[in-house]
């Protein structure tokens, strides 16, 4: 037998049904409501009558990173909820304000393991696709035209690839540069990792700006990492060089991008993240040199299943 509810929990963004189930199973009543404004939201959060019989008030909140909760939310979250618990059904926490969530006492949760495979998975989808010129020899071919001299194409074996940001994502990203014999340099915050990563060679972001055939981030989006590529640095890359970012769409200068791939001063570049989502440059669109995909790199069936999982898993170790 079920257990009776003991906390409510909102569902404010669509998860994968397998983490409503768990959390269900073991005596949460999960409310789901999607497509709402976070305006709407707080309306369905706020705190009901005291004395309403069988009052249970919202103590969790569920959200995915689609959705800013900014510190004008949370303070009115604070003032007019129970919500104390906040989840982001993602592995990064760049979509809530976790500094004011500390001071207000709010407990954030996220998922940092659920789509890391994913995410290396499609960037060096992107790696291959670019090098391989897979995405305009299908356009010339669904054009009826057969003609393999219009493309050169290029073999990882030999490579030098930068990674920036040596976390779950970005050494996972260097296993898979090594089994396709590729030289592999590093660029993270955490010095430690140079002695965890001994394969990997460890250098300067300048350093590996100049040397790398390809350049890919892995980090997360913070005041550090904001812009960390810009006007200053991405003309240190090579004119033959290819540029991923399957990360945040705020750790790359767009403007400064675009002006570099129109000029032909960065070879291509694969994109999956913008700085203003869903929104985003449409001069992206107008370059021959760019490979765009819509954020999908974390967003695989697999990933989807794992995410809503571990989100379950982590709230009922906070109520265990």
């Amino acid at each position: 037998m079920k257990p009776a509810y003991k906390n409510k929990i909102f569902v404010a963004d669509e998860i994968h049904k397998i983490g409503i189930d768990k959390l269900d199973k073991n005596g949460f009543e999960v409310i789901q409501k999607y497509n709402i404004t976070n305006n709407e939201l707080l309306i369905f959060l706020k705190r009901s009558d005291p004395a309403e019989k069988n009052n249970k008030q919202v103590s969790v909140l569920i959200v995915r990173s689609v959705r800013k909760l900014d510190k004008r939310f949370l303070t009115s979250l604070v003032k007019q909820t129970n919500v104390r618990v906040v989840c982001t059904a993602s592995s990064g926490f760049d979509n809530i304000d976790v500094d004011f969530c500390k001071k207000a006492g709010i407990t954030v949760l996220n998922a940092p393991e659920g789509n890391y495979f994913s995410a290396a998975e499609h960037t060096f989808a992107l790696i291959l696709s670019i090098a391989k010129n897979i995405s305009n020899a299908n356009n010339y071919m669904k054009k009826g035209i057969f003609d393999y001299q219009k493309f050169n194409n290029l073999e990882l074996n030999g490579k030098i690839i930068g990674i920036i940001g040596v976390g779950r994502v970005g050494s996972y990203m260097a296993k898979l540069a090594k089994a396709f014999n590729m030289n592999v340099l590093g660029n993270d915050i955490n010095k430690s990792l140079s002695r965890k990563y001994k394969w990997i060679s460890f250098v300067s972001l300048e350093k590996l700006l100049r040397q790398s055939d390809i350049v890919t981030l892995h980090t997360p989006l913070d005041k550090s990492t904001h812009h960390i590529l810009n006007s200053k640095n991405l003309p240190i890359m090579k004119r033959s060089s290819v540029l991923i970012n399957c990360s945040r769409g705020g750790t790359i200068d767009e403007k400064s991008l675009i002006k570099l791939l129109k000029s032909k001063k960065i070879h291509y570049a694969g994109i999956d993240v913008f700085e203003n989502e869903p929104e985003f440059n449409k001069q992206f669109t107008a370059l021959n040199n760019v490979t765009l995909t819509p954020h999908l790199a974390g967003k695989t069936k697999e990933s989807k299943e794992r995410i809503s999982s571990q989100i379950a898993e982590r709230i009922l170790d906070i109520f265990r």
